[in-house]
């Protein structure tokens, strides 16, 4: 599976040390269309934060959070700074085959912006198939389904679509890759959410001594539609047992954005 050769291309070696440092860039816009008519949204958010990471063994990382925080802005959200609620905490995560799985240090569930924690260390994914070394001129394409874990870790599944991948120098130590593409797939949730990620620009830099990634760079976009639902029971007819549902469309929360840059660096 490709996400066994990804943990051996990142060196996962018990008791390894690694520092992650993550920004991120997001503004959005959410309409809501019901029968009421249509209102639309702003929301814009910033987050940057530090992580010390220890490997436990071959599955599992401990992550220590060394400083967390999110600037957020929009209607009817005054602009403000704020830790967030991982600063100065601790995780241990672990990769299972469906993707990474984090509790905190008594066993207990993370919050809500901690679900993806060590989700970075499936970066390896973007490298050829069967743990070949990139080669400057290279290209090869990684289908959506398998980077799930990696790009949309908690909240998508049925990945579709595809990045197409290429090497563009390979020298010095460092190789550097870069990716486009666009992948689909329907939320986790119990609603109809369709999830488009379309990534205009990528970069990721791979350390071929180290056999890991240095730094990963994306920008593109972001689109998620949800269809808004109404369930009628209705009586059972015709000797049959119990209510027949019925489920009828009565608008849709759109969610678009209009910026979505990443900078993940690891030292």
């Amino acid at each position: 599976m490709r996400w066994l050769i990804a943990l051996l291309l990142l060196n996962a070696q018990s008791g390894e040390k690694m520092t992650v440092s993550f920004e991120s860039s997001l503004e959005l816009e959410t309409v809501v269309r019901d029968g009421k008519g249509e209102t639309t949204r702003r929301l814009d958010l910033t987050r940057k934060e530090k992580f010390s990471q220890v490997r436990m063994d071959a599955k599992t990382v401990k992550i220590e959070v060394l400083s967390s925080s999110l600037q957020k802005s929009g209607t009817d959200t005054p602009a403000e700074e704020k830790p967030t609620p991982l600063a100065g905490k601790a995780f241990f995560a672990t990769r299972l085959e469906s993707g990474w799985t984090v509790k905190d240090l008594d066993g207990g569930a993370p919050p809500n912006e901690g679900q993806n924690l060590g989700a970075w260390n499936d970066v390896g994914l973007l490298l050829p198939a069967g743990g070949a070394e990139p080669k400057a001129g290279d290209k090869w394409a990684v289908e959506g389904k398998e980077l799930l874990s990696l790009i949309f870790p908690s909240s998508i599944r049925e990945g579709t679509g595809k990045l197409d991948c290429a090497c563009e120098s390979a020298d010095g130590g460092k190789a550097n890759i870069t990716f486009v593409g666009e992948i689909k797939g329907k939320g986790k949730d119990e609603g109809q959410t369709q999830i488009t990620l379309t990534v205009k620009s990528g970069r990721l830099v791979y350390d071929t001594g180290k056999k890991r990634a240095a730094s990963l760079m994306l920008s593109g976009s972001f689109e998620a539609t949800t269809d808004m639902v109404d369930v009628i029971r209705k009586p059972g007819t015709g000797g049959q047992v119990g209510n027949e549902e019925e489920r009828r469309k009565i608008g849709e929360i759109a969610v678009k954005s209009h910026k979505l840059e990443a900078v993940i660096t690891f030292e």
